[in-house]
């Protein structure tokens, strides 16, 4: 039986490995400051960065004025916005290695928001263990 699950481990590597990725997000591409936003997230997603999608936020029937105009642009990363001094705003990527990237924008509405700064973080180093004792037997 432990055979049969290696050679199926091993057997599924090899045809996943085989198959043409999705681009996948390595490091961060060439954000620059007060580029447009809109700008900063296709490249972003165009370098394989996935936008993190913000139910809290969506359902959150006091969201702020700036947090609503976002979420009807279909910008549904959006984390949260400060309510006074810059107004700045915080979105949330994430790699296929869940590494977390935070854009920060500033002058938010009317279509004129731009990046103010990003910063990445890490995942968090957990593990798991998978028990195969509990797997069907073969019983021949």
């Amino acid at each position: 039986m432990k055979r049969r699950v290696l050679l199926l481990s091993f057997i599924l590597t090899v045809i996943f490995s085989s198959i043409p990725r999705i681009s996948i997000a390595q490091e961060v591409p060439n954000l620059r400051q007060n580029m447009p936003y809109s700008k900063a997230r296709d490249i972003l997603i165009n370098s394989g960065w996935q936008a993190v999608f913000n139910l809290d936020q969506i359902n959150n029937p006091d969201k702020s004025a700036p947090v609503s105009y976002f979420i009807n642009k279909g910008y549904t990363e959006i984390l949260d916005c400060a309510g006074s001094g810059l107004g700045l705003c915080l979105f949330e990527f994430r790699n296929a290695y869940g590494k977390t990237l935070n854009v920060t924008t500033a002058n938010n509405g009317e279509n004129k928001e731009t990046v103010f700064g990003w910063q990445t973080e890490e995942p968090s180093q957990t593990s798991a263990t998978v028990n195969t004792d509990c797997a069907p037997q073969d019983n021949k």
